[in-house]
């Protein structure tokens, strides 16, 4: 219709009419890209509501995982210290309380660090994040994602100067499987189980002469030592300062 009305005005020469429909159309054309724009715009917004929704409810879920870890790894290192102690020769304790034997056995276990977000890891597949506006929660993500790839390297690499004491000095910690009365089960297979029938000892008076074995020790005790200070406790600071981006972008979004 538009294209009719323009042609009978240019075969009468009526430069208005001309102009009219030009506008006319020019203004359609105009709309219908703002209304693209618009509806662009509100997708990303959803897309965007989303994500940090679920970012949200993934740094929730992270942060009372790693608090059990973190409590998990005082716990060791409480261990480690009182079996250091014991391991001087001026020490006058005979033998290691249970747990300390047995933190003994795990002391070169120190690669886990978690640190899984769903919605980041699904970012970063898609690659895709125009939907993220918000220049400083776009930054916090950039720098949680590169320093997770940097700690999981110094991760792995203090993980591999560890030693396992109880398969590399089994004369010194010994371990066995305490047989039920009523036999082993599938059920007392299971590893909460295992650590109720599972039986060490550690032969502390030999553990002290044997110049291997304390090398090994302090060795496990500074890898732990490292890996809290370079991977735990970064990721910690990385987290918070996510944390605390995602909390500025919502308090923006809601004024």
């Amino acid at each position: 219709m538009i294209l009719q009305n323009l042609s009978n005005a240019l075969r009468q020469q009526n430069w208005f009419a001309v102009v009219l429909e030009l506008v006319i159309v020019i203004a359609g054309i105009v709309m219908g890209f703002q209304i693209s724009a618009w509806a662009a715009d509100r997708q990303l917004r959803v897309e965007e509501r989303a994500f940090v929704d679920r970012l949200q409810a993934d740094l929730e879920a992270l942060r009372l995982e790693r608090a059990n870890i973190a409590r998990m790894t005082a716990r060791n290192r409480t261990l480690n210290a009182g079996a250091l102690e014991k391991l001087s020769p001026d020490f006058s304790a005979t033998g290691f309380d249970p747990d300390e034997c047995a933190f003994m056995i795990v002391s070169n276990l120190i690669n886990y660090d978690p640190t899984d977000l769903p919605a980041l890891e699904e970012l970063s597949s898609s690659g895709d994040r125009q939907f993220i506006r918000d220049p400083e929660l776009n930054a916090a993500i950039s720098t949680f994602v590169q320093g997770r790839q940097a700690r999981s390297d110094i991760a792995r690499e203090l993980s591999s100067k560890t030693v396992d004491l109880s398969l590399r000095h089994s004369d010194l910690i010994r371990q066995r499987i305490s047989i039920p009365q009523n036999g082993l089960s599938p059920e007392n297979l299971r590893a909460a189980r295992l650590s109720e029938i599972r039986q060490t000892e550690c032969d502390l008076a030999a553990m002290r002469t044997d110049g291997e074995f304390l090398n090994n020790v302090a060795n496990n005790t500074v890898m732990l030592a490292l890996y809290v200070e370079a991977v735990t406790e970064r990721t910690d600071h990385s987290l918070t300062a996510l944390t605390n981006a995602l909390a500025a972008f919502q308090a923006g979004s809601s004024d």
